[in-house]
């Protein structure tokens, strides 16, 4: 019963967020392991960041080993702990870093995720409510999270696009239609890879300008289309992709968004959605946690392979392929137009 009254007070994330702020993790790494030591390292009240020490050792971020007599305690870190490492590949410091400036965007999260019972109660993405203004809108209106939000986009693309491009048969391609592709750094990595293949980007007219800068070396076989991909999409595509987009959107409107495509398809075409996975197996506690962020943003959802197959399937889409990436969580779901390919 104390443990959950500890998991459900507003002390155990902020007492975890003072720890990676102070790169405590790092210190006793490096034998700083004694509360005087850690405080001189920060510059901190030695006898209060004690008392954070034995409270986040309770929660299994450090164990304790007993003073000799005249001596001090002194902590070491556990494998849970060692998650905060700053060279951790999860980089999951840097998100609990109240003083990283580079995490402006997941600050400006979490007023909306205080209004999680509010969303929880009627279904509806809370952000506007938290800040008075949409999802979106509100990154046009403050260029420094929206520049940390494309950064944080960027650092999933970079390790999503090498694979990508490598593991799919582009081969068997000849155009790529790529839904809703930001400014174009996906599209231009495919068709550097592959000289063979022509792209079309389709993004809104206020990202196609910067677009038009990326995909530059690639001109010649790129076209870009100005437009919603809840209109019809452009024709001519083989391969229609759909990358880190759907969840951002409630079921109706992925259906609507696969509809699109599958309706510029012809038969034997292909719609590869990359997404992260709610039954992806091996981080489900992240997986979760992007399904309640979603929620609380913009009113999307993470997905299931179930849940893409019946999406699809109620706009004529088969799902022909499941393979994971290497990013822990993420998948590259295929659907073809009339069955099988």
């Amino acid at each position: 019963m104390n443990t959950i009254l500890a998991l459900g007070s507003g002390f155990t994330p902020t007492a975890v967020r003072v720890t990676a702020t102070l790169r405590l993790p790092d210190l006793v790494e490096q034998g700083h392991r004694t509360v005087s030591a850690l405080a001189a390292e920060t510059g901190t009240d030695e006898q209060s960041l004690g008392r954070v020490l034995h409270y986040v050792s309770l929660l299994g971020l450090f164990t304790r080993t007993e003073a000799p007599e005249g001596g001090e305690t002194a902590y070491e870190l556990t494998d849970v702990g060692r998650v905060l490492l700053g060279d951790h590949p999860g980089n999951l410091r840097r998100w609990l870093d109240y003083e990283d400036p580079s995490r402006a965007m997941e600050a400006r999260f979490e007023p909306a995720i205080g209004l999680l019972m509010d969303a929880v109660r009627t279904g509806a993405p809370v952000y506007e409510q938290a800040h008075g203004r949409p999802f979106w809108a509100d990154l046009e209106a403050h260029p420094d999270i929206e520049k940390s939000f494309n950064a944080g986009i960027a650092r999933i693309a970079n390790r999503l696009v090498p694979e990508l491009a490598r593991s799919y048969d582009w081969s068997s391609v000849r155009h790529v239609v790529d839904v809703g592709g930001g400014n174009g750094s996906l599209l231009l990595k495919l068709l550097t890879e592959h000289p063979a293949l022509r792209g079309t980007l389709l993004e809104l007219e206020s990202v196609i300008e910067e677009a038009r800068g990326t995909v530059s070396p690639v001109a010649g076989r790129c076209e870009l289309v100005a437009g919603s991909f809840f209109d019809p999409m452009p024709a001519g595509g083989d391969v229609y992709l759909i990358a880190n987009t759907l969840h951002n959107w409630s079921d109706r409107d992925a259906g609507r968004i696969l509809g699109r495509c599958a309706e510029a398809l012809e038969p034997g075409g292909r719609v590869v959605v990359v997404e992260r996975l709610l039954d992806s197996g091996k981080d489900p506690v992240m997986a979760s946690y992007a399904d309640l962020l979603m929620l609380v943003l913009l009113g999307g959802r993470e997905r299931s392979q179930e849940d893409l197959r019946t999406l699809g399937g109620a706009v004529g889409l088969t799902l022909t392929d499941a393979r994971k990436f290497e990013l822990p969580g993420h998948w590259l779901i295929e659907f073809t137009k009339g069955g099988t390919r």
